[in-house]
Formats: C-alpha cells, sequence, structure tokens
C-alpha cells in the first residue's frame, strides 16, 4: 500500500512538544538517484531529542522528492535508557527504522543496540553494537552492527574517526536470488546460508564557530559481494536568528543495505527553523558557588536552569569528567579534593561540548579553545 511521504514526517511532529532539541529542515535543489538523472528535488527533515527520566529517545524523518520520478522517505526512532558514571557513559534500547525508494514498497527494521562512551579530557572514545532483524521488499533477514569511533575536540575544531561494520545473514539459492522466509525443514535444500560483512571507514572534520558551523564526512565503503566505493557528505549552517538558520549541503551516499534503499546524490539549499538553544540560555545565566567544607574538600555548586545533565572535568579531577548531582531548581553540585589555589576546570552541558563555565574568568587553554579559572 502506497503512503504518502509527507506522513513520514508529520508522524513525529507532536515530539516537538515535548522535546528538548528539534527542528524542521526544508528546501530544494539537484540529485541524482541510483545513478539515474533527475531534475529538480524538494526536501524536508524532522529530527528530535529529549530526555525523560533516564530514556533518552531520538527520532529523526526525511523526505526528498525527485522530480518526474517519485519520493524516497526514510524515518528512525530510537529509546535508550542511559547512564553515566565515572567519566562513562551507557546506552541500551530498541530502534526502529522505515523507509521506501522511488517505485518501491516500505521495508522495516527492528533491533535492539547498545553503546559504551569514555570521555578523557578532549578525547573520546565509543562503541556500540547492534542485532536485528529486517524485511526489504518482502524478504527477512537478521543483521548486526559494529561500530568504533574516537574522537578529539580542540576549541571550535572535532576530528572523529569511525569503522562500522554490518553484518547480513539470510540464505541463496544463488547468489542474486534471496531466501524468502519460509521454513526449511530439510536440511538437503538447495538453499544455503550466507553471511555478508560490509564496512564503512569514515573520518568526519566539524567546525563551530559563532557565525557558521561546518562539517565534513569522507567515508569509503568495502565488503562481500560488492564494489568498493566511496561517499561523502558536507553541510553548512549559517544563523540568521536564534531558531533559524539557511542550510547549504551536498552528498553523496551510500546505499542501506538493512532497509535495501539505494544511494543517490543530492545538492540542496535550504531553512532550518529549531527549537531556540537552551545551552546558550544557561550559560547566560549561570553561576558557581564554592563551599569549604575542610582544608582539603570543597564543594562546588553551579546553577544552570534548563540543563537536564552535567559533567565538570578539571585540575582537581585529574582532567576526569565527573557527572554533578542535580539538586533541583536548575542547580547541581559535586564534592572534591582541593586545597587552596587557583584550578583550571570545565563543563558539559547535556552532552554537549566542553566550555568554560560562565561567569568565570576564562584563559587558553592551549589547543584553541577556553578553559574557566576557580580561585579556591
Amino acid at each position: 500500500m502506497a503512503r504518502p511521504g509527507w506522513w513520514v514526517v508529520f508522524l513525529f511532529a507532536p515530539g516537538t512538544l515535548a522535546a528538548q532539541v528539534a527542528a524542521l529542515t526544508t528546501g530544494g535543489g539537484i540529485g541524482q538517484f541510483d545513478q539515474s538523472a533527475t531534475g529538480a528535488i524538494g526536501t524536508i527533515a524532522f529530527d528530535a531529542r529529549g530526555q525523560l527520566g533516564p530514556i533518552l529517545l531520538d527520532a529523526a524523518s526525511s523526505t526528498i522528492s525527485y522530480q518526474d520520478l517519485g519520493t524516497r522517505n526514510q524515518a528512525i526512532v530510537d529509546a535508550r535508557w542511559a547512564f553515566a558514571r565515572d567519566g562513562w557513559r551507557a546506552g541500551i534500547g530498541p530502534r526502529f527504522e522505515t523507509g521506501n525508494a522511488i517505485r518501491t514498497g516500505w521495508s522495516e527494521a527492528w533491533s535492539g543496540t547498545g553503546g559504551v562512551r569514555r570521555t578523557l579530557g578532549p578525547f573520546e572514545l565509543a562503541v556500540e553494537l547492534g542485532e536485528g532483524i529486517a524485511h526489504p521488499h518482502d524478504q527477512q533477514i537478521s543483521f548486526g552492527r559494529r561500530g568504533v569511533s574516537a574522537g578529539v575536540s580542540t576549541g571550535a575544531l572535532t576530528v572523529r574517526g569511525n569503522l562500522d561494520v554490518t553484518v547480513m545473514r539470510d540464505s541463496t539459492l544463488r547468489d542474486d536470488v534471496f531466501y524468502d522466509g519460509s521454513p526449511r525443514t530439510d536440511p538437503e535444500t538447495l538453499f544455503r546460508d550466507r553471511v555478508r560483512s560490509i564496512s564503512d571507514l569514515a573520518i568526519m572534520v566539524t567546525i563551530t564557530l559563532p557565525s557558521l558551523e561546518f562539517s565534513g564526512t569522507v567515508g569509503r565503503r568495502s565488503g562481500d559481494d560488492i564494489a568498493t566505493q566511496a561517499w561523502w557528505r558536507v553541510r553548512a549552517l549559517v544563523p540568521l536568528t536564534e531558531v533559524a538558520s539557511i542550510e547549504v549541503g551536498a552528498n553523496r551516499n551510500p546505499a542501506d543495505i538493512v532497509l535495501g534503499l539505494p544511494g543517490g546524490r543530492e545538492t540542496t539549499l535550504g531553512l532550518r527553523v529549531a527549537l531556540p538553544d537552551r545551552t546558550r540560555q544557561t550559560r547566560a545565566v549561570a553561576r558557581a558557588v564554592v563551599e569549604r567544607q575542610d582544608a582539603r574538600h570543597v564543594r562546588i555548586i553551579l546553577t544552570l536552569p534548563g540543563a537536564s545533565r552535567v559533567r565538570l572535568m578539571g585540575e582537581f579531577t585529574g582532567w576526569r569528567p565527573v557527572d554533578l548531582e542535580p539538586l533541583g531548581g536548575g542547580k547541581y553540585a559535586a564534592s572534591f579534593f582541593a586545597t587552596g589555589g587557583t584550578y583550571r576546570l570545565n563543563v558539559a552541558l547535556d552532552d554537549g561540548p566542553w566550555v568554560a563555565p560562565p561567569g568565570m574568568p576564562r584563559v587558553d587553554d592551549g589547543f584553541g579553545g577556553l578553559v574557566g579559572l576557580l580561585e579556591l
């Protein structure tokens, strides 16, 4: 049954009511679908993120209309039970994906995913795992995802490297015929199991400035039964107001092998409208209070209204991230071992970048960024 592509977007629109971060992007440009030339394209996308207690919710959808051809739609919903301790962050939960391409039916995939992240000063390491069942074009396959990434942030610059491996498990009679999912009772059947491994190695660079946010990714795909190919994505956001930005993007996307959707190329110019950045609002009104508990211990209380999670790291933590305890009313606190003197420290709000605490004196951190100074 055909479904209007716009349903993918508006299906998630009510999520903006409870989202902490949400945006709607619309625009147009030119594109190429699955090696077939096309004329003008129209794009619309929605993404939202919010946290309900320990549950972190992510939703994203997009629709690309190709002139005289049709539409390509895709949507993802991810719910994770997230927790953090001693600089470690982890999450586990279900993930649902759906999509269709031009003149093809809808495919869907369910999976369970989990991940662990570790921050060490400006460095971050992460591991992601997932297992699921997909139904591309009325077939049934099982799949697994394995991913590892490492990144470093220095001031406005972030560089990250990713290695993602997708393992597809199906059955075939010949290399180009898929098993249809019906039961196999005869062990001597002509059908045979097939396992394919496909890898994506990518490097991403992000530059965040007050007047521009730029990100670029270059990747290379290789694996079983496919030709090695390169793919890339480039995006620039130019703020117009607190909630609106001009977005310029170009990409050469690889195929989605789980949903069975072909790749394509697009160049777009659009408008992105988002909820106000609560992190920026928080930084404008934040303040710090230091209470000396004894000669060797202090208690630091940060007032950060609007933040749902706050981490702190500094010289008195050995630059090890520490989650602050929420006290209510936008206040977060923790006790540290620190004698008198001047200490450098930074904070991160809602899994955002490490920044100098607002209201504190700041100095250069030696990497092109700023670090706060706290006098004890």
